[in-house]
């Protein structure tokens, strides 16, 4: 190790729990400058940095570091300090950034954060002279650096440059990931086409020792018996086989002619009722309260279908409260709602209400569309082909929250007003690009939930409905005991 080296690694191989490679023969040196770490959930990104921090074991290989390392982790432990979450998080960071380690390392540090927070977070980082490495998916962090260290299931690799760069490096990515996807189906569907040749080798095969049995004279009943038996059983596994064999061929070519072409995005949305309808809810005088304490109080709202709402205000100001109100899944303490449900779409954070068995392939299927169609939804919305074919519950929560997106937009009947908590937060950028872009062009309602300005604006918000504070110009002041003035 250098001098100018505070970190370096050599040979390091890194496995998940279950034994799953994550990293393998990763070497690096790291000085004081600030690196990012930067790819899709699942990858190792957290694990690889409690490994640098020393505080995880590698399967093989060496991790040197000079001089003190602190770690602030993704998931803090309770200490049972009093505080939301987003307070506890960001006094940990404050005590982290006190102590002046020369190295510090920060797993997804914005979490829980609200705008405030993450505020005072960047300008933190921002002058911070000693080595830093930061795990992390939010933009408003990741400008401030020039180097990335992108982690993949194909490999890691350093990147040198601005954010935007690194973003349009990783669509490029995306983009050659999904061909290979689809170089790998049609490589399956050949496979499959040579088993069902050697089935049919195997069938002529057993027909002439058919006729060799019946020359040989066995008794016909007996011989009719076991024919018949082994037919009816050798028939369930054919027709399950060939049933197989042509769902591979028909999604290998839908994916293959989906992915020949740059499709549109608004082909591909749905077309909304002429006739906006009235009103998709109504909320009169609603109070929330979280125990004793008064959330909001007053509140009045009506919504329309071509509203775009904002939800924003401090942690524990009530936002998720008001959005559970909104969509039936929490009743007021007080006042009224009407909502008509079957007009909202509603995600809740991470897409818990989500997780389930099936596939996202599987609910555009059972939704009446076909693989074709279904292949040019998936390319469109720039959702990869893989990950389709696994159940929303075994997806991380980015992964979980586009999947959702997508199957409330291609819904029957047509979903006219979206409900969405917190939708960027566990989003890779590419997931982020894809997210906004799909928001932009879908012409139907929305009220969401962020502390990202940037994701607000580039979504259209027009309206927002500020909790826990004083009104600013311009916003309307919904804080415990006040009304809300009617915004739409």
């Amino acid at each position: 190790m250098t001098s100018a080296e505070l970190l370096s690694t050599g040979g390091l191989c890194i496995e998940s729990p279950a034994g799953r490679p994550l990293i393998r023969e990763l070497n690096l040196s790291l000085g004081r400058e600030p690196v990012a770490i930067v790819g899709r959930n699942g990858v190792g990104k957290s694990l690889l940095l409690a490994v640098l921090a020393g505080l995880e074991s590698a399967q093989r290989g060496r991790v040197n570091c000079r001089g003190r390392r602190i770690l602030v982790p993704q998931r803090l432990d309770d200490d049972g300090v009093a505080g939301s979450p987003g307070e506890r998080r960001r006094r940990q960071l404050a005590e982290a950034f006190r102590e002046r380690p020369d190295l510090l390392l920060l797993d997804e540090p914005t979490q829980d954060l609200d705008a405030d927070a993450i505020a005072w977070l960047v300008d933190c980082v921002r002058r911070w002279d000693a080595g830093l490495i930061v795990v992390s998916h939010d933009r408003r962090l990741l400008r401030l650096f020039a180097d990335f260290f992108v982690v993949a299931e194909s490999g890691c690799r350093h990147f040198s440059g601005s954010f935007d760069e690194l973003v349009r490096d990783l669509e490029v990515e995306s983009r050659e990931a999904q061909e290979e996807y689809q170089r790998n189906l049609s490589r399956l569907d050949a496979s499959e086409r040579r088993h069902a040749s050697d089935v049919g080798r195997r069938e002529r095969k057993k027909n002439l020792g058919r006729v060799r049995e019946i020359g040989r004279s066995k008794a016909r009943i007996l011989m009719n018996a076991k024919r018949g038996a082994a037919q009816a059983s050798h028939g369930k596994r054919a027709n399950l086989q060939q049933d197989r064999i042509q769902a591979a061929r028909q999604w290998t070519k839908a994916t293959r002619r989906a992915l020949r072409v740059d499709l549109p995005l608004t082909v591909l949305l749905p077309e909304l009722p002429a006739d906006p309808g009235p009103p998709v809810a109504r909320l009169e005088a609603i109070r929330a309260c979280a125990g004793v304490r008064t959330l909001f109080a007053g509140l009045d709202l009506v919504v329309s279908r071509g509203d775009r709402l904002a939800i924003t205000g401090p942690n524990g100001a009530g936002k998720t409260t008001l959005l559970e109100i909104l969509v039936r899944e929490r009743e007021p303490s007080d006042g009224r709602v009407r909502t008509q449900l079957e007009r909202i779409g509603y995600i809740a954070q991470d897409a818990n209400n989500w997780k389930t068995r099936e596939s996202l392939l599987e609910q555009l299927i059972h939704a009446a569309i076909g693989p074709d169609e279904a292949a040019q939804i998936l390319v469109g919305h720039r959702f990869p082909l893989a990950l389709a074919e696994r159940s929303l519950a075994s997806l991380s929560p980015g992964e979980r929250i586009r999947a959702a997106l997508i199957c409330l937009l291609h819904r029957r009947p047509v979903v006219e007003f979206l409900v969405l908590d917190e939708p960027n937060d566990a989003l890779d950028f590419v997931g982020l690009a894809a997210l906004e872009r799909g928001l932009r062009e879908w012409g139907g309602g929305l009220c969401v939930v962020s502390h990202d300005e940037e994701f607000l604006e580039s979504v259209g918000v027009g309206q927002r409905i500020r909790l826990g504070e004083p009104a600013v110009e311009g916003e309307a002041p919904a804080g415990p005991g006040r009304a809300l003035s009617p915004l739409l």
